[in-house]
């Protein structure tokens, strides 16, 4: 089960599970069993003309389409401060589960990956992030999460109007959901100002993901910026050799010019590196060449390492600082972070 919010108002959340590939590929096989099933019947009834035994076939076959239509939601209500998880089938509710405010102790965000021996030996293939909320409650509840973002606006709306504790698991460890819980074993880490995590301004810190750092980052680009532009010289100068003349060649030029120019774009901008700084009470966070956001210190709560992503955890959504690096650095940018967060 993975769940999504399909709707959110300031009283209720209600979350639908959206399944997953396993849950797709079932379902589509006992469509095709159905559809096979139902097949059979409308045969039988065209050879042999019994009707009774069609239409048990013809129920037969329906039958296996359930799975199509089995709904599973989570419906969290802030008024009557209540968690309910119920399953349906053709909108008829079959089993309900029902957790009440003070029957929730706990409730705990964890992250993994997966898949990632098969991304190391091949590039085209991504590495799978999962989310997952624990409730520690009766009935105790694991429920897996579309993302993070999800996972941490159904935490909040929960924390806002039901009387627990927030936790995370990181590294294995569970620490509480504050400014000071997000620190490891509750000290202080220092900065490693190095190629990945460094201060370049007052008030301001660089973060790059990159082998190599700012560098790395820099020759990668321009090593693919170098490509494109020899590629796209080598076929203009090829083409006109050849004297290809089914596309003018101010149109080859234009294209040459246009994939240069996109490829430059994105390798330039996957380049820079994300940039943390502090300004009139507000953490501003810069990702990419154009545009930055903006978070109130206010609503801040801190850097964390989930499934191998370092965010930037705020009570209006997180914002994905970098891919990969080691948790170590997550706690380091996090105690830079603290002494301008609301305790």
């Amino acid at each position: 089960m993975s769940y999504k919010i399909c709707k959110q108002t300031e009283e209720r959340i209600v979350l639908q599970d959206v399944g997953g590939i396993i849950d797709f590929i079932f379902s589509g096989v006992m469509a095709l069993i159905g559809a096979g099933v139902m097949y059979l019947s409308w045969f039988n009834y065209q050879d042999t003309g019994e009707i009774v035994m069609s239409f048990v076939f013809l129920l037969l076959g329906s039958c296996f389409f359930f799975p199509m239509f089995k709904i599973n939601r989570l419906t969290i209500d802030a008024v009557n401060k209540e968690l309910t998880k119920t399953k349906s089938w053709f909108g008829i509710t079959t089993n309900k589960e029902v957790i009440t405010n003070r029957s929730l102790s706990l409730l705990e965000m964890s992250g993994a990956t997966s898949g990632e021996v098969n991304a190391f030996f091949d590039n085209q293939k991504q590495v799978s992030h999962h989310y997952r909320l624990k409730f520690y409650s009766y009935p105790e509840w694991n429920l897996s999460m579309r993302g993070f973002s999800t996972m941490l606006d159904v935490a909040l709306f929960i924390e806002q109007h039901f009387d627990t504790d927030l936790a995370m698991v990181v590294q294995h460890k569970r620490h509480k959901f504050s400014v000071k819980g997000l620190m490891k074993n509750h000290q202080k880490t220092p900065l490693p100002n190095d190629s990945i995590v460094k201060e370049t301004g007052f008030q301001q810190l660089t973060i790059s993901a990159a082998k190599g750092g700012v560098i790395g980052q820099w020759i990668v680009a321009i090593s693919i910026i170098t490509w494109a532009v020899l590629t796209s010289v080598f076929l203009l100068y090829l083409s006109e050799m050849e004297g290809f003349t089914y596309i003018p060649f101010a149109v080859q030029q234009l294209i040459a010019f246009i994939f240069v120019s996109g490829l430059s774009y994105i390798s330039i901008n996957s380049s820079v590196s994300t940039r943390l700084k502090i300004d009139h009470g507000n953490v501003i966070v810069k990702t990419s060449l154009f545009g930055a956001r903006k978070y109130p210190l206010s609503e801040v709560v801190g850097v964390v390492n989930l499934a191998k992503i370092t965010y930037l955890i705020t009570r209006k959504g997180a914002e994905t600082l970098a891919y990969k690096i080691p948790t170590k650095y997550s706690y380091a940018i996090h105690s830079w972070l603290m002494p301008f967060l609301k305790k």
